[in-house]
This record gives C-alpha cells, structure tokens and sequence, in this order.
C-alpha cells in the first residue's frame, strides 16, 4: 500500500462520523450489467467511444458529487482517477459505491461541522469576509483546514440568507442548526436504492442525457404524472446538489399560471396555508419534498424559492393553490385583437396534447391540440383576421401526431418531419391528406423552452417558408426514447432522432428564430447544449418539399423595423436593461458577508427594479408606483400566465407589432407592384 493511500485512508478514518456505508449487493451488480447490455444494444449511438470510459465516468461522478470543490481534496481526486484507470471493464460499479459512500460521509462531517458553528455562534456578521461564488475556476483544496474555511464561510452565508429572508423567524440560529440536522437524518435514511440510482445515472448518462434509470418507485411516480392524477402545483421536480429545483411547468397548472415560477428556480422552504411553521426542505430527499407539495385539490400551499437567475440567493415567497391538472387546463387558447385597421389573431398553445384513451377507441369527437387550432383558424377566418401568431413559447411538446396535424393547417400536405432509427432507417413523417386552414401570414414565437415537437412545428414553418420564427433558440431536444422493462424498475433509453425537412437536426442546436427577441437571461445556461454528454447536430439528406414565397425585401423592412425598435421602444429596452444587470450579476466572483452590505444590496435592488419600471411605465403613458411594496402587491393581483397577456408579456406585444409590420409592408409592395 503506497504511503498517499495509507494517507487518504488514514484521514477517512478522521472524518468517520456515524455514517454507515453502503455495500454494493450482488442484485444491483448484476442490475447494473443488465442496463449497461441493454443500452449498449438498444441506444441509437452505436458507435459510443469507450476508450477510457471508466476514467470518463469518474470524471462524472466527481463534476456530480464536488462540483464547487468543497469536498474533496487533490489527493484523494488524483488517486480516485487513478484507480478507475487501471479498471479492466467498461465501469466499475463497486468502486463507484466506495466514491459515493466517501461523498455522503464528508457530508456529514460537514453538516456537523456547521452545526458546532451555529452552537458556538462567533459569527462577526458585521465583519468585511467575502465567499467566492464564481466556481468555473475553482481549484481542488490540498487540505481539509481550506476546505473547513469555505464551509465555516458557506455557513455564514446561510446565516445571512436566513436573517434576511421573508420567511425568517425570530431564530435562525435554530432554524439552520435544524436545517443542518435534518440533513444529517436523511443522508442516514439512505437504502442502496439511492447510491445505485445516482451510481447507475450518472452510467447512463454518458450514453446521453435523457438516457436514465427509473427505480420501483421512480417508474411508478413516472406512471403517475403521465396520467396526471395526483393534485399538486403542476411542475416537474428534481435535484442540484442539496436543492429540490423547478425543471419544468406543466401547462396549466398552478405554478404555470403564477406567471412567478421558473425552471431552475430551487425550493428552500414550505408551508401548509392554516400552519405557521415554514419547513426547511434544503437537503430533503426529492420524494419528501413531493409529499409536502402535493395535497388536496382546493388546498393552498407557501413555497419559498431562491430564483434561478438571484446574484445573492435573496429568496421569494408564493402561495399557490393545489389543483389537478385537466386536459382543458392545457388547452389551446386564443384572442383577436386590433392594431390599426389590421386584426391579428394569437394562438397559445402550450402543449400538443391529445385524449389517447378516446383516440384509441375510435371516439369521434375525441380531444386533440390539432382539433382546438383548426377551430381556432376557422373562427379567425369567419372573423376576418389578418395574421397569426402562434405562441408555443414554454411548450415542451407532446405527440408527435398532433405537431404533424398542426403543421399541415399551414401547409398542406407534405413531409414535416424525418426521423432517423438507430438502424439508420430514416422515415418521413407528413400527410398526404392535409388541408391548409391558414393561408394569410403567420409568426410562430419561440424560446429557449419550446421543444421536442414544438421544434418540430417552428422547423418545418421555417423551411417551408410559410411564417417568420420570433424569439430566441430553442431548446435543442431533437431525440426521441423509449421506456424498457428491466428485472427491477424500467430504463429510458435513446432510440431515435428528429431531422428537419431541410436535413437539419433539432438536436443540440435547436431552431434559430428569424428574428432574435431580447431575454434577460443567459439561455445557453439552459437547454440541450448545457449537457456535457449531449448527442451532436448533424445533417441527413433534405426531403423534398415545396416552399412559400416571403419577399426578402419585405422581410428585410420589417427587420429593419423591428431594430429600430429595439432602440427606442420602453418594453424591449426594459428586458434589455434586466438582462445588462443578470450579466453583470453572472461575473460576480465574490459575495459579501457583511450584514450592512447584504442589506443595502437588497434595498439598492429593490430602488432599481421600481425605478427601471418607472421609467419604462412613465414611456408608455401609465402611472408610476410610489414604492416597490405597492408594484409587489401590483404584480400579485396582475393578469395570470394562463391568459393571453398583452400588458406586460413584453416579447408578445413586440411579435404583434413585427406581424403587423409585416401585413402594412405586404399592402405597400403589393401597391408598387400594381403600379
């Protein structure tokens, strides 16, 4: 034994505290073979690189268990690396235990650690320390005395967070030491079901990202939310180190129609409405956190979150009511509205959603997205609308039967969509059969969450040239799984991908709007692209297909309008004034651990969030509010999400004006061509 792992050895023994490991049974062992043989058969990468894939997969584990560097130190990363290079096999699941078991220890050491520190409680809150928070540079610590200083300063933090907070009691000191000590019990509750799923996961996931292992109980929660029985707040929920965050809104549901949640968005807090006690689930276990959102329909629940895009995890608070999520929640919406003599008519579709159950029984007027948005433009006609826009921003997609449906009341028959088997087998989707419904312009409004099949219909609206594509890229989900059935539990596995008609695929680089609409975030932060492991774009042979005619020299103008506007027009230049802070605030590398200095953060935050929406209400004509607290109360009483918004959806009113734009262009050029 050389003197670095007698060292290493030495030091676990130091850190021992309680916790118990976690041996890797001869079930899972052979569980995981099963999973890796049927991915290795199944998954549409069949030419996966695994050169070096043990030390690839190490690589992973450690980015997932130690991404900030507040664990580990050099020598144990260096040894642990070493160690999987010398593997013979593809993986090696028991050293992947010992790694994971070592992870969960440290843990605990700490959260003691931060404990003694609460209960000595010789903060200097009011003394000038800083916590780094920029983490792309971090260097792995040499020894455990720096890492117990970030965490001595990491607790400080929490302190300060926790005093600062709208849900603060009267003892944060308490508070934390609880917060601290519940995580210690759950890290404690762990079965070998959780270090095998986050062992076999993190497997997976070097196949791709969507690629994963559902346990028993996974698979069956999966069940569950596809059939949408269960009453709660309509998101998608998962983990980032000790955090329970937002991954996505289900359309209609209560957070959704908030208008305050988003995806990235991490749950510190939760309270019953008709209790006082605000529980503390940071470091909960994912499944706990479910049972204390989900709840009777009609029932009301607080949540506290810290905002994806926060500088200094200042936190907010909203009360949502439980609700089950109906197909009618998801439904397609829409509103005509005028803009000079020119009628417009706005289509929000926020999912592709179909009743299987009557669609497979043949039930004739069975419920479908294409149905809702054939009546839709059946209406818009009767009405005489002069142009469309078809929103599916935040529309994740659905079935693939629908998007192609829907495709067709634009174009008419012909391919929509190319989908490429693991086999190489490419086959065309489309219909023969279809009718166009809408023949008078049309702008289709994406972001970077639309995906899936809302790709599907913002790609082929593209390549046939029928419409312009408003707002920002997309998503970037151009595969497709499947769900298998293992001896325990169920696998998703990757087993196909999605092709524009023009060849393109969907996949990583999504659709590129024709015109880019500000967004006062960073959207690479997000999205197919952010995924180490993603699957790459590439180009098939385009399928024949019959495009529209867009005067460039229409479209042209109406860009030429659109920039003109983004330099004088209030609403743009608000989101691009939020978006210059985020930018700012993402650069951050240090953060403040002075009370005074948190404090005048959070009120200079405050002064310029009312002042710029000041400014912005003083430039469209509406009364200013005297205090942030009355633009708060202003905001919590505004129009929901599930309603077509044209008060303050900025990036909608924008896309009325360009399609407006655009029909006022198409009267003037007809007019020079009749002359």
């Amino acid at each position: 034994m050389n003197i670095k792992l007698i060292f290493l050895l030495c030091c676990a023994f130091v850190f021992a505290n309680e916790y118990e490991f976690i041996e890797l049974s001869n079930n899972k062992e052979e569980l995981s073979k099963e999973i890796f043989k049927k991915l290795e058969r199944e998954h549409y990468l069949k030419e996966l690189n695994k050169d070096n894939f043990n030390k690839k997969y190490f690589e992973a584990i450690i980015e997932k268990l130690d991404e900030n560097k507040n664990l580990f130190i050099k020598d144990e990363i260096e040894l642990y690396l070493k160690r999987s290079d010398l593997y013979d096999d593809y993986f090696d699941i028991e050293l992947a235990y010992e790694l994971i078991n070592l992870y969960f220890e440290r843990l605990m050491y700490f959260l003691k650690y931060q404990i003694e520190l609460i209960k000595k409680n010789q903060f200097d809150l009011l003394k000038d320390e800083y916590l780094d928070i920029y983490n792309e540079d971090n260097q792995w610590q040499s020894s455990f005395d720096d890492l117990k200083e970030i965490w001595r300063l990491e607790t400080k933090n929490d302190l300060l967070v926790s005093t600062l907070s709208d849900s603060s009691s009267s003892t944060p000191l308490v508070d934390l030491k609880k917060r601290y000590e519940n995580r210690i019990r759950r890290i404690n509750q762990q079965k070998e079901e959780d270090i095998f799923s986050l062992a076999i996961n993190i497997l997976t996931n070097q196949f791709d990202p969507h690629s994963s292992y559902l346990s028993p109980r996974s698979a069956e929660d999966f069940d569950v939310n596809m059939s949408l029985k269960l009453n709660g707040i309509g998101a998608l929920l998962g983990t980032e180190d000790d955090y329970t965050k937002i991954i996505s809104l289900v359309p209609g549901g209560p957070a959704e129609k908030s208008g305050k949640i988003n995806p990235e968005d991490r749950i510190t807090k939760i309270r019953q409405i008709g209790s006082n006690e605000y529980k503390d689930v940071v470091g909960w276990r994912i499944d706990e956190v479910v049972d204390l959102i989900r709840g009777e329909a009609g029932s009301e629940v607080e949540i506290e979150f810290i905002s994806f895009n926060s500088d200094d995890d200042s936190t907010k608070l909203i009360t949502l009511k439980r609700e089950e999520i109906k197909l009618e929640d998801r439904a397609a919406k829409s509103k005509i509205i005028d803009i000079g003599d020119n009628k417009i008519g706005i289509i929000d579709l926020p999912s592709f959603y179909i009743d299987f159950n009557d669609y497979q029984k043949r039930v004739e007027d069975y419920r479908s997205s294409s149905k809702d948005v054939k009546s839709i433009l059946n209406e818009f006609n009767q009405s005489d609308v002069d142009a469309l826009i078809l929103d599916l921003r935040n529309n994740g997609g659905g079935a693939l039967i629908e998007a192609n449906k829907i495709i067709g009341l634009f174009v008419s028959s012909g391919p929509t969509v190319q989908v490429k088997q693991s086999r190489g087998y490419i086959q065309p989707y489309g219909s023969s059969r279809a009718v166009q419904v809408w023949s008078k312009p049309m702008l289709v409004l994406v972001n970077r969450y639309s995906a899936s099949a809302s790709e599907i219909v913002a790609g082929a609206i593209q390549d046939y040239r029928r419409g312009i594509i408003v707002g920002q890229r997309t998503f970037g989900k151009g595969t497709v799984q499947s769900l298998e059935n293992l001896s325990e539990g169920q696998v998703k596995i990757t087993e196909s991908k999605y092709y524009r008609v023009n060849g393109m695929s969907t996949q990583n680089k999504g659709v590129l709007p024709d015109i880019q609409l500000p967004v006062t975030w960073d959207i690479n932060s997000v999205g197919e692209s952010s995924y180490p492991t993603a699957m790459e774009w590439d180009v098939i042979r385009p399928y024949r297909h019959n495009k529209f005619n867009i005067d460039s020299n229409l479209f042209n103008e109406v860009v030429a309008n659109y920039e003109y506007r983004l330099n004088e027009e209030p609403n743009l230049n608000y989101l691009k004034k939020v978006r210059d802070r985020y930018d700012l605030n993402k650069n951050k590398r240090k953060l403040s651990l002075n009370l005074n200095e948190r404090k005048i953060q959070k009120e200079l935050r405050k002064d310029w969030l009312l002042q710029i929406e000041n400014e912005r209400r003083q430039k469209v004509g509406l009364a200013i509010y005297s205090s942030y607290e009355e633009m708060q109360e202003s905001s919590d009483t505004g129009i929901t999400s599930s309603e077509i918004n044209l008060e303050d959806d900025y990036q909608l009113i924008e896309s009325t004006n360009i399609i407006n734009d655009y029909i006022e262009l198409n009267k003037k050029f007809a007019l020079s061509s009749i002359k």
